[in-house]
């Protein structure tokens, strides 16, 4: 699953500007001004573009990647099998017609955004491809043809579908990237700049260090017998915990200043960092190095208890719950 990018950016009010006449300091001072506006617009443009794409990447919960995995391991064996086709399912079709308008809306903004802006026209071409086929697909499932003809139209447009789909999963990777390395700088920047001991210190912090602490997940789910990987993740994540402990200690102070309670989402904050040690904890046990046995071996991964897949799932949406709540007013 995806997890939430954070609105990183505030938009510029523009200052009205009124007309200035008469000598050379008035006429210095206006084209000033005209200067200052030209930059406010800009700016503001770059604000409206990067967070139509940021909410594109919101919008997909279920990645293509994910949707192409899913389609590989679960409707192509059915495909290939000889019986008929008893079941179909076409993931994100709603979404391929939505994400290419909304992503041309946002490459048609002025203000360029050269890490996206490129990455943004490749997803979008891309999915006008998948487009028909999925369309097509989508119908043929949810109309449940494949009673009709046993699969026949399904198998004949699989081999084209998937092509289209990895092209477009692949587009989406590239197009993560981008978005991510901007909204990394975006939150660094705002963590860089925060007045240190305030809430806002420890809410960038918080959103951060998290980042980091996801990006080094990613290493470690991939290899988590690592010891490397898991001193990197156990670091970041000493750093989100000490944001943690301040943001509750300031949003502690602000309820009884204000008199109104407060949480600021500790409780979002807290399952993350509590699930987040107890990976740790299951990783230095060798929880994850234990070959399964029994019944348990013959489970999909996603269904054993000591996968790193279900960790790694849990992870995720701990995640996405703690960053997603700073989009939205918390008191």
């Amino acid at each position: 699953m995806k997890y939430q990018t954070l609105l990183g950016a505030t938009l510029v009010a523009i200052s009205a500007l009124v007309a200035a006449c008469g000598d050379k300091a008035d006429k210095t001072s206006q084209g000033q001004a005209t200067v200052a506006a030209k930059q406010s617009s800009d700016e503001q443009q770059l604000v409206e573009k990067y967070n139509i794409y940021v909410d594109v990447s919101n919008t997909l919960s279920t990645s293509f990647q994910e949707a192409r995995e899913n389609y590989v391991e679960n409707q192509v064996p059915l495909l290939k099998a000889k019986a008929p086709l008893t079941s179909l399912r076409i993931q994100n079709d709603i979404l391929v017609d939505r994400s290419a308008k909304r992503l041309d809306a946002a490459v048609a903004i002025a203000a360029p955004l050269p890490e996206i802006d490129e990455s943004a026209k490749a997803f979008s071409a891309a999915l006008k491809v998948l487009s028909p086929l999925s369309r097509e697909l989508s119908d043929y499932a949810n109309s449940k043809g494949y009673l009709a003809d046993n699969g026949e139209k399904a198998r004949q447009l699989s081999n084209d579908y998937l092509a289209a789909l990895t092209t477009v999963a692949e587009a989406e990777a590239a197009f993560d990237k981008g978005l991510g390395a901007r909204d990394q700088a975006l939150t660094k920047e705002a963590f860089e700049k925060a007045p240190k001991d305030t809430a806002a210190y420890y809410r960038a912090g918080l959103i951060y260090h998290g980042k980091v602490n996801h990006a080094d997940a990613s290493a470690l789910f991939a290899a988590p017998n690592d010891p490397k990987a898991l001193a990197a993740f156990e670091a970041s994540l000493a750093l989100v915990a000490d944001s943690a402990a301040g943001w509750s200690k300031k949003m502690a102070e602000q309820s009884s200043q204000s008199g109104k309670s407060c949480s600021g989402g500790m409780l979002q904050i807290n399952e993350f960092i509590g699930q987040s040690r107890s990976m740790v904890k299951d990783i230095k046990a060798g929880v994850f190095a234990r070959k399964e046995t029994g019944a348990m071996a013959r489970m999909p991964a996603h269904m054993r208890s000591s996968s790193i897949v279900s960790s790694a799932n849990r992870y995720n949406q701990n995640f996405a719950n703690m960053i997603g709540q700073f989009n939205h007013p918390l008191c």
